[in-house]
């Protein structure tokens, strides 16, 4: 293949380019800068955790052998944090300069390739766009990892079709490739990928400088090979991934563009002016289809892998090979004349950044979990209430990672009663904490998903809720007390159905596997679908571990079960002492309306209860639950 070269016809005066280009990256540098304080994610504090070693040995060992990424960024951050210290904006901006360096370096490769008008809208779309901004504003692989795919891909471009390629572009591209492999085992794939493509591209007469370079960055990737192996060995991400969906990449491909309509409507516009002032241009065909190309391949690759072997695609992984995505789309606007070129480029930036920043509302917006804003409201209520007042517990993947910001608040040294809960033993113990708190007031935080009992557990023994920080569904903390507080703010309930049982054993050696309860049609109850749907009972247990279970189903007139959920009693009783058992119900929709419900106390034990009271009733959903959404228990 012949040297690239750029359509003159249409393009712009240098100086008149370079400051569009210029436009463009500073757009993209000051929205990276923008708000880059916000609380680290899981992710940023879980790799600042992995720092905190004396020695390069021991991170080595305990900070990325063990993790599941390429150790690049984690040696990166480790000595990065000793120069700049642990504040979200120092240990961000390079980060963030990287992703923006990214913008100048996409303009550049997508201009050789196809020409000023597809470089100037590539490098116009990473800059406004949410996915690469949020991935260029975290201390992680995802936003630097673009970066070096660029620059890898730009030095490979040199290599292959430079009239004269040196040694030094050669070493540059090595270097390139390596960064990519250290940083992201997916940028690893996308450089592995460009390496074998351009294998069927270069002239003979640099057959030595690219096999060469090709052979330095194996040898400089390979003290980390056995790292990679053990990496290889364990789940990873597939422990709590769950498969893609058949129609991930098509909802992959609509959440990279926000999601947005207008984004859409952009990206149609220029597809329609290329039609309009399409020319052929044989020699950029392959470069086209390899654009094309390194998008797809490691989407697919990725999806095979995460549906028959073990569970790795997330959309920050393709953030790597994203802006060819780009480069293909534009690559065909190289007869569009310079002056529409000058105005379609204003127009992306000025209703692009208009759609990210105010109708998106990217900086308003929750994007990860929240931890300072958790930590801020338990010290909060402690100065409110007095620590001692007050019963903590919190789901978080790492003590650490509340420490970290509860030590930055004023007096607020505080420790939790439990830190995590994965349903199952952790529940048994969230019950004694309940069961021996001798507070009037409870509080709970949740960083992450949590089993669906929690809420009920809490509300059976502190019925009243007396403040919510809710982090729109990422994090949580509520404050609930007794019924003795001045001020709940779940007082709103409403009872749609009351009854007082009377247990009849005739002999006193047994009792009924089934207790009589509630069966009806929702539609027959004043039930409003904008409240959430709970019973409760009022039991008297003998023994604390009954096995009897509070169940709600939904039925088919034929009698499927459409949905049948429960909680385990065992989670509320007391021996010999009156308790209340909570479950709250799971209404989707509409759905279940006019089906047979079914709710009532099993006892497959026959064990020996006394069933007092069964009340069903609507109380204010929570913003957002925190568990796996209102998902049937069994």
């Amino acid at each position: 293949m012949r040297k690239l070269s750029q359509t003159a016809e249409n393009n712009l005066p240098d100086r008149q380019f370079l400051l569009l280009a210029m436009i463009i990256v500073l757009s993209g540098l000051v929205l990276r800068l923008l708000h880059l304080d916000f609380s680290y994610s899981n992710d940023e504090l879980s790799a600042l955790s992995r720092v905190r070693f004396t020695s390069f040995s021991d991170l080595v060992s305990k900070g990325f052998y063990v993790d599941g990424h390429p150790g690049g960024i984690q040696v990166f951050l480790y000595y990065w944090v000793k120069l700049a210290g642990m504040n979200e904006w120092a240990v961000r901006l390079p980060f963030a300069l990287a992703g923006a360096f990214g913008i100048w370096v996409t303009i550049k490769l997508f201009t050789r390739w196809f020409g000023q008008a597809a470089g100037l809208f590539s490098g116009a779309f990473v800059a406004f766009l949410a996915f690469p901004l949020l991935y260029s504003q975290i201390a992680r692989p995802y936003g630097v990892g673009m970066t070096f795919c660029m620059i890898m891909a730009w030095y490979w471009t040199k290599l292959l079709f430079d009239e004269k390629p040196g040694i030094i572009i050669a070493f540059a591209y090595a270097l390139s490739a390596t960064a990519c492999m250290y940083t992201h085992y997916f940028s690893f794939l996308l450089a592995l990928i460009t390496g074998l493509s351009g294998l069927f591209l270069m002239k003979k007469d640099r057959i030595y400088y690219y096999t060469g370079a090709g052979v330095l960055a194996a040898v400089l990737f390979s003290p980390h090979i056995t790292i990679t192996l053990n990496h290889l060995s364990i789940g990873g991400v597939g422990l709590w991934l769950a498969k893609p969906a058949w129609n991930w990449p098509l909802l992959h491909i609509a959440s990279v563009f926000n999601n947005s309509l207008l984004i859409a409507g952009l990206v149609v516009l220029i597809i329609i002016i290329q039609a309009r002032y399409f020319k052929s241009e044989p020699n950029i065909s392959i470069l086209r289809a390899l654009s094309l190309l390194f998008f797809i391949l490691p989407m697919i690759t990725g999806f095979i892998y995460s549906r028959w072997v073990n569970p790795v695609l997330q959309d920050s992984v393709l953030i790597f090979s994203f802006p060819f995505l780009l480069g293909f789309l534009f690559s065909f606007s190289a007869g569009i004349p310079k002056r529409l070129v000058l105005v379609m480029t204003s127009l992306l930036l000025v209703a692009g950044i208009s759609q990210t920043v105010f109708i998106n509302k990217y900086y308003s917006r929750q994007h990860f979990g929240e931890f300072r804003g958790v930590a801020r409201a338990i010290c909060s209520w402690n100065q409110t209430y007095g620590p001692g007042n007050i019963t903590r517990a919190i789901s978080v993947n790492n003590p650490w990672y509340i420490e970290f910001y509860m030590n930055q608040e004023d007096a607020c040294g505080t420790t939790f009663s439990q830190y995590d809960n994965r349903g199952g033993s952790d529940l048994e113990a969230l019950k004694k904490i309940l069961d021996e708190a001798d507070t009037p007031l409870f509080a709970y935080a949740w960083t992450k998903p949590v089993p669906p009992e929690i809420r009920d557990m809490i509300l059976a023994r502190f019925p009243c809720i007396v403040e919510t920080r809710n982090f729109s569904g990422l994090s949580d903390a509520t404050l609930f007390s007794d019924k003795n507080h001045s001020s709940c703010k779940n007082e709103k309930t409403k009872t749609l159905y009351f009854s007082l049982l009377q247990t009849d054993n005739p002999d006193p050696g047994s009792f009924p596997e089934f207790y009589p309860g509630y069966e009806g049609k929702l539609s027959e109850l004043p039930y409003d679908s904008d409240d959430q749907l709970a019973a409760s009972v009022e039991v008297r247990a003998k023994e604390q571990l009954s096995g009897a279970m509070l169940v709600a189903s939904f039925h088919e007139e034929d009698g499927k079960t459409l949905l049948w959920t429960a909680s385990k009693f065992d989670l509320f009783t007391l021996a010999d002492s009156i308790s209340s058992v909570r479950l709250s119900i799971p209404v989707p929709e509409n759905d279940l309306y006019h089906k047979k419900m079914k709710i009532y106390v099993w006892n497959p034990q026959k064990t020996e209860l006394e069933i007092r009271s069964l009340t069903i009733f609507t109380e204010p959903f929570p913003e957002h639950s925190g568990t796996s959404a209102n998902q049937t228990r069994k």
